[in-house]
């Protein structure tokens, strides 16, 4: 009896704790893990300071040497998926510009942990978890955002809560 009720409670489970997919990575999770204990504590910090595009590939800005290659040849111990992602996360920061930095940093937590506690994705568009408003509608008058801001704020924001697959 005892054995029947483990296996029939185990669906029930199931519903309640979800196990994250082993395909999904958090870039932010590999850099805390395996950069920040000797680079800059947070990426965007890092990325801003020491690295830059060139040519679409990103470089150290000290040596000019591909970071992808850098990665990929040892530095960090990262397997393919995770050099992968966090070029990609790398890109993204270069990209998006230090306009959460400039604009939220000095009333909000970190992109990450801001976008994980207090917005939704629902079909692809952002929402305030627990106000269920746009986030596009809401920076409209908040942040003092101006221009292509917001989309970049928005999308920036999107990111933060997508895994990076390692496909």
């Amino acid at each position: 009896m005892r054995r029947l009720t483990i296996i029939l409670g185990l669906p029930l489970l199931l519903l309640f704790f979800r196990v994250p997919s082993a395909q999904a990575l958090d870039p932010h999770h590999l850099y805390e893990e395996n950069c920040s204990g000797c680079h800059a504590q947070h990426a965007g910090n890092f990325v801003r300071e020491r690295l830059k595009r060139r040519s679409g590939r990103i470089v150290s800005d000290d040596t000019g040497r591909d970071l992808h290659q850098f990665l990929v040849g040892g530095h960090g111990k990262l397997d393919a998926g995770g050099v992968d992602a966090l070029i990609a996360h790398f890109t993204n920061i270069l990209t998006s510009g230090p306009i959460y930095r400039d604009h939220c940093l000095i009333c909000h937590d970190r992109a990450v942990d801001l976008a994980r506690r207090r917005l939704v994705l629902r079909n692809g568009v952002l929402f305030g978890r627990y106000t269920g408003r746009s986030i596009v509608d809401f920076l409209i008058n908040h942040g003092r955002l101006e221009g292509d801001e917001i989309p970049k704020t928005v999308d920036m924001l999107r990111r933060q809560l997508e895994p990076v697959s390692p496909d």
